[in-house]
């Protein structure tokens, strides 16, 4: 009989690689994938108050929290405002994906860039997100230094 108790570390640790790349993982990537452009588009980048608080209501969990250099945002009311002062500062910025998407164990990274639609984005940064069951748990935005 082999247990991980008589495989080497090495043994065990290609084991735990192969379990952890199952479907599940997949899915739950997947997911993950789909919150962070649904999440960028459909609630930072929604101009239509209606449509965006049903996206954070469809998106988010109920408790979820947004944090950036500004402060946190605690809840579906919290976030809404939060976005809110985003659409109205830059009535006229769309945000675009930049990089390449990662997520990996309810977790996910998504690098963006916002300003003027079809120009060069004015500012950049990342959003990270921490899933809660299948909606949004938290994200963290980080902005890029200014270009000089």
């Amino acid at each position: 009989m082999v247990t991980a108790l008589s495989m080497s570390p090495c043994s065990v640790a290609v084991l735990i690689e192969s379990e952890s790349s199952s479907e599940g993982n997949a899915y739950m990537a997947q997911t993950i994938e789909n919150l962070l452009r649904e999440n960028l588009y459909g609630v930072f980048g929604e101009h239509d108050t209606q449509k965006r608080r049903n996206n954070i209501a469809r998106l988010w969990a109920e408790g979820g929290v947004f944090v950036d250099h500004n402060a946190p945002y605690e809840g579906h009311s919290g976030i809404d405002h939060a976005v809110a002062g985003l659409v109205e500062k830059f009535p006229n910025f769309v945000f675009t994906e930049r990089g390449e998407l990662q997520a990996f164990n309810g977790v996910g990274k998504l690098d963006w860039g916002f300003g003027p639609a079809g120009e060069e984005a004015v500012i950049t940064g990342i959003d990270v997100v921490v899933m809660k069951g299948d909606k949004i748990g938290a994200l963290y935005t980080f902005l890029d230094a200014p270009k000089k």
